[in-house]
This record gives structure tokens, sequence and C-alpha cells, in this order.
């Protein structure tokens, strides 16, 4: 069944990949949204221009395509790095497809994916068998978390009644209102499908209430840095649950520092952004940066994993569990280090993904 030049145009306007097409002159015939978006180029200033004046140095790619041209061929091509005009380059995967009208070749299709992009997928691909390996682990712990839980917060209530209105029951609060909320987790995660409480919740209140836990657990007074956009809208979510996820990613900050240290806390509008390979107009991304030492080498591919760990009293189950709960959103948190510093980086869907 044949298909003509427009109706193939069509259709590769509408694929997700980027994708170029290019006469038996080297000259751009037609580049879709993807491709545009790839390249930061335009068709309407680049079309009809050949490869060298659209991508200046870019020889290795003009002659995989003039050789797909002449051969007749479709050619592959791994990691290329293409120098785009405005002084950026992106590394690509390149497949080159010539196009026969009446068994003449009159173009070659160029199909490009972003190699990083493309590693960045199968990294969350790995990633996403975490959510089930830590919910596992976590619906293990549960019941024997569950049992000295209950013994903390009657404590709490009997030493709550003998200080007898002194200004200490605000710590006795924060322990029995923290039982509470552990406990209700608790029971969600071991409850079949991982119910949730969605309601509107503001990502800012979710990261102060953090703070102030962390404040009063820790001995020393904190540096917290708060860099917010305060634009950002509220996100459809369950509270408790983030609270969790976002407690375990700050504990673990403040346990890399030292007194001196700094932790900054990040807030942005991400858009037009692709999370466990669905898109979204717009995103919440939140970063905790901390100018600790950073994550051992020898983990640090794995610190999603439970049970991983750089410390001798730790669990390796704080990542894992926030992994888990930000996963159950949609989301991904993501590490790396930049500058001398740990990010971890948190994105959260607003909008009902595109598939």
């Amino acid at each position: 069944m044949s298909i003509s030049l427009e109706r193939a145009r069509h259709l590769i306007e509408n694929i997700y990949t980027a994708v170029l097409v290019f006469d038996k002159d080297l000259r751009l015939k037609n580049i879709n949204t993807a491709g545009e978006n790839l390249l930061s180029l335009s068709q309407r200033k680049i079309e009809g221009q050949r490869i060298g004046d659209i991508l200046p140095g870019a020889g290795n790619f003009a002659e995989t395509i003039e050789r797909s041209l002449k051969s007749r061929q479709s050619y592959m091509e791994w990691g290329m790095d293409l120098k785009l005009p405005n002084t950026r380059s992106v590394i690509v995967d390149c497949t080159m497809t010539p196009w026969f009208v009446d068994d003449i070749c009159q173009e070659v299709i160029v199909e490009m994916v972003n190699a990083h992009s493309y590693a960045k997928v199968l990294r969350e691909e790995n990633l996403i068998t975490l959510h089930d390996a830590a919910r596992q682990s976590l619906q293990g712990m549960a019941h024997e978390i569950k049992n000295p839980l209950g013994g903390l917060r009657g404590a709490a209530q009997l030493l709550e009644k003998e200080l007898n209105g002194s200004t200490l029951t605000e710590y006795t609060q924060i322990i029995i209102n923290e039982a509470d909320r552990l406990r209700n987790l608790i029971d969600r995660m071991i409850t079949p499908g991982g119910r949730q409480y969605l309601s509107n919740v503001n990502i800012h209140e979710v990261l102060e209430y953090v703070v102030d836990l962390m404040e009063a657990e820790t001995p020393y007074v904190l540096d917290i840095v708060r860099d917010y956009d305060p634009s950002l809208p509220v996100i459809r979510a369950d509270k408790e649950q983030l609270i969790q996820a976002f407690l375990n990613i700050i504990r673990n900050a403040v346990q890399a520092i030292n007194r001196d240290g700094e932790i900054i806390l990040r807030s942005r509008i991400k858009r037009r952004t692709t999370i466990r390979q669905h898109y979204y107009k717009i995103a919440v991304q939140i970063e905790i940066i901390d100018d600790g030492p950073g994550v051992p080498e020898e983990i640090v591919n794995g610190i999603f994993y439970p049970m991983v760990t750089g410390r001798a009293e730790g669990t390796g189950l704080g990542l894992s569990i926030a992994q888990s709960l930000i996963q159950s959103h949609g989301g991904m948190i993501e590490h790396e280090r930049r500058e001398d510093k740990t990010v971890f980086r948190a994105i959260l869907p607003i909008q009902q993904r595109n598939d």
C-alpha cells in the first residue's frame, strides 16, 4: 500500500520523536515539532537550507544521510554529537531511512532520539521496579512498627498529664501527633492498592511542617534557606504521604551535613516534562540541596533500593520509601551531585497526564 508524501508528512508531524526530512540535495524539507524542540530550531527559518547551514560542524551527520541516499539503505548512528547554532550541543541516536517514490529515492527521513533522555527513561524504568520492592518491604515491617508506636503515644500522653499544663506539652503533642500520623500512614501502606486520601495540598505547607519536625528533633539550630516560588499552584495529593516522603529526604540531608552545613529548599514550576514516560504540561519541582559530602560512590546507583545505606546506623529504607510515595503520585525523585552539593529533586505532576 503506497502513501503520499503529504500523508507521510502529516503522520510525521504527530510523531512524538524528532523527525527531519531532507531531499536528495541534503536540503531540509520538513521538521516536526519534536524536532524543533530538540534542536531549538524553527522550520520557518531553516526550511530549504542545507545541513551544513543548519548544523555547522555536523559533517558525520551529513555524510551518513548522503550515504543512505546513495546506497538506498537505512543506517543507524549512536551517540552522535550535534553542535547547535546557539552554542549548545545535543547527543542523539539517529535512524536514516530513504523514502522512495516510483522506485526513485527522493528524500531521507531522519528520526532522532535524545540519547540522554533515552538513558533517563531506562533509569526511570529501573526505578519503577523499586516502587513494588519498597512497598513489599514496608508491608513486611508495618506490623512491627505499629506496636511500639502505640506504646510511644501512650507514654507521651502520661507524660503530658504529669507536666500539668507546662509549656513542655508542646513537645508531647508533637510526639502524639506524629505517632498518629505514622499509624495512619502505615495503615494505608498495608492496605491493598495503597489507598490514598487526596486533597488540595500546598507543597510549601508540607515542607514547612517537615522543617518544624526536623528543628524539634535536631539538638542544634539548622541553617535552612527557603527559595520558594510563591506562584506554585496547589496539587492534588495525599498530604500525609508527601509529608513522609519529604521528611525522609530532608532528614537524610540533615544527617549529611555538619553543624555549620546548609540546606536549601527550592520550589519551581516545571513545564513540558516527561515523567515515567508520560508527558505533562506542568509539574511542581522541589529540590532539597545540602552541602554535605554526598552519597558514597559505591552506593550512588542504588540509593533508592531498600536496605541500601551509607551510614552504619541507617536502615536503608528512607529514600526507598520516599521514592515509592512520590511514584504513587505519578512523580519521580532524582539525585545528582552538582557544584559540590547533593541535590534530591522531586517532580510531581499538577495536571492530568497526556498519554
